[in-house]
């Protein structure tokens, strides 16, 4: 183990741009074999230099500048695919009604019937079927 963290020393190693390369490149090498697409396979095979060089560049303020411009574009993706997960979660539970109003999403209880629903940001009162 000594070895590995001496030759470790002063590289950059993971963070969350090169996971989601990585993730990209699994994606494709399985596309392009399940489909037979040799340009997919061999892009995988680019992504996963990529994430080599990446791991195991010295120059860590440029990687920590690229994963901060990644992060930044990729965070209100997140924020919404975890929403949208939650709800797929809960659709048995609950229902999910949008505010006429604001466009604030709004949830409800199942199986009540028509109720008076109130949105909690505009004040917006509206009558739905839950």
């Amino acid at each position: 183990m000594n070895p590995f963290r001496n030759f470790m020393l002063g590289r950059y190693g993971t963070d969350q741009l090169t996971l989601a390369l990585l993730i990209l490149g699994i994606i494709f090498t399985f596309i392009g074999d399940a489909l037979d697409i040799i340009i997919l396979t061999l892009l995988s095979y680019i992504i996963f230099g990529a994430c080599a060089f990446r791991m195991l560049s010295r120059n860590t303020s440029i990687r920590q500048s690229e994963n901060i411009k990644f992060l930044k574009f990729w965070n209100p993706i997140g924020a919404w695919l975890k929403v949208k997960f939650s709800e797929i979660k809960n659709i048995r539970n609950y229902k999910y009604f949008k505010c006429p109003n604001c466009k604030q999403s709004l949830r409800v209880p199942r199986g009540k019937g028509k109720i008076a629903i109130t949105c909690k940001k505009c004040n917006t009162k509206f009558i739905k079927n839950s």
